[in-house]
């Protein structure tokens, strides 16, 4: 009786599948629960000669034919259709036939079938895709026509949403003059984080630098702005999230050899996304990537380093230009403990810490452009803000940051520093660092103990490597 169950529930589930219908609209249209539907369909519940009756009527067939009408048989239909088609031509059909389709009833349209099973049998098929590794999906809408059809592709560690992460999606512009090829990502991170307006700048800012750093760029892919003609959010979406990509116009659309080409050329490039993104999530990659774009650069990151200095000069710069605010009024703020911030992840998922730029500005102009270790300290004159030249210096450094629960990127603990003492506090011998940081240490102790960072100057000395 179990085996018979598990029979008929599997060829209820062939059959609503044919017919491009989801679990939920066949119970839907059945007027059954859908968790009843779906116990039907495992086997896991009883099916009475009623509702057989009703769902043999609701696909049209007799109950013999739905049940001696073997798996094989529906199985071999479908990847007949399938191969009668090549993908040049799967995507042609709806290219040429979308607007009309759009125009009729909805529900169990063969449009749907073909965009949610057709396309997604033969990408799995002529790809060569491990449906264990990517997950394939394909969408007309949610109970009504979509403006913008789709077809996703997901690496399922990275992401099985349009909404989040990065994958890759066939894009119909609303018109149907031609359908996109798309490296794409999700909106969610950058709305959630950064609100509506500024999300829109970031989003595109990512692409940018996904753009530069990818090494597996297609040559043919030379669209880094794609255009739906799309009236919602959701095309709009597409449009900002876009990486790269290629656009085949409907007059003139290649082969299918060169559409299973191209895709086969952007999986390389998704896959080097997803090397990149490491053992971090989603979030934290984005996070990383748009550290310098917010003005943050990771501590003792060499390379950064350079660009850290850099970016607080132009930051000065402009506030140089700008109405100065007095050095009491920008003190007053220094003087509460601020929690610890959020970390960012490296490629192997270790803890780092950023630096604010804006804040190491605003430290570098309440220094008066004079070295913390000695004022006599000369330098010679910034081009960017015609003030002398000092860098800044993080007397706690940042990464240990994760030790304290108070921030460590603060005003109060930022010296601004001549070249030369900067570099003998990195690179000097032990006792030239110990000397420079016992002063540096006593000078700055009580504005230490004003934002919460409690440090002796034992263990001070032992974070900088001083032995003895």
């Amino acid at each position: 009786m179990t085996e018979f169950r598990e029979y008929v529930g599997s060829v209820i589930r062939l059959y609503r599948e044919s017919k491009g219908l989801t679990l939920r609209e066949l119970a839907e249209d059945l007027d059954v629960p859908f968790t009843s539907l779906s116990k039907m369909e495992s086997g896991d519940q009883r099916i009475d000669s009623e509702f057989l009756v009703k769902v043999a009527d609701y696909f049209g067939v007799s109950i013999d034919t739905m049940l001696n009408r073997s798996f094989e048989e529906i199985e071999r239909n479908t990847h007949q259709r399938e191969s009668e088609l090549g993908f040049r031509d799967a995507l042609k059909y709806i290219l040429d036939n979308y607007q009309v389709a759009r125009s009729e009833l909805f529900k169990n349209h063969k449009m749907g079938n073909h965009v949610r099973n057709v396309i997604k049998n033969m990408i799995v098929e002529e790809a060569g895709l491990d449906e264990n590794r990517f997950f394939i999906v394909g969408s007309v809408g949610q109970g009504q026509w979509a403006e913008i059809p789709w077809i996703s592709i997901f690496i399922k560690d990275i992401t099985t949403t349009a909404t989040r992460g990065y994958y890759i999606v066939y894009l119909f512009k609303a018109d149907m003059s031609g359908v996109y090829i798309s490296l794409n990502q999700g909106w969610t991170y950058f709305k959630n984080k950064y609100g509506t307006k500024l999300g829109r700048e970031k989003i595109q800012s990512t692409a940018d630098i996904i753009r530069r750093k990818l090494n597996t760029a297609p040559f043919n892919m030379t669209a880094t702005e794609i255009t739906l003609g799309g009236r919602g959010d959701l095309a709009q979406g597409y449009e900002n999230g876009h990486i790269y990509g290629r656009l085949y116009d409907a007059n003139n659309l290649p082969s299918s050899k060169e559409f299973i080409s191209d895709l086969k050329e952007l999986l390389t490039s998704y896959k080097e996304i997803e090397y990149m993104m490491g053992n971090r999530s989603v979030d934290q990659f984005n996070d990383y990537l748009l550290l310098s774009d917010d003005g943050q650069y990771l501590e003792e990151d060499q390379e950064q380093e350079e660009y850290f200095q850099d970016k607080i000069q132009s930051a000065l710069g402009l506030e140089v230009k700008a109405e100065e605010r007095t050095s009491t009024e920008e003190e007053d703020t220094e003087d509460n403990p601020m929690p610890k911030p959020d970390p960012v992840f490296d490629k192997s998922g270790k803890e780092r810490w950023p630096r604010d730029a804006q804040v190491a500005a605003k430290a570098l102009r309440l220094s008066e452009y004079k070295c913390a270790y000695d004022e006599s300290h000369t330098s010679f004159t910034s081009k960017v803000t015609g003030k002398r030249y000092l860098e800044v210096h993080h007397l706690v450094p940042m990464k240990y940051q994760g030790e304290f629960k108070v921030s460590l990127d603060r005003t109060a603990q930022l010296l601004a520093l001549c070249p030369t003492c900067h570099r003998q506090i990195h690179h000097g011998t032990d006792e030239e660092k110990e000397n420079m940081l016992r002063k540096l240490f006593y000078d700055r102790r009580e504005k230490l103990e004003a934002i919460g960072v409690e440090i002796g100057f034992k263990e001070l000395r032992k974070m900088y490597g001083i032995e003895g």
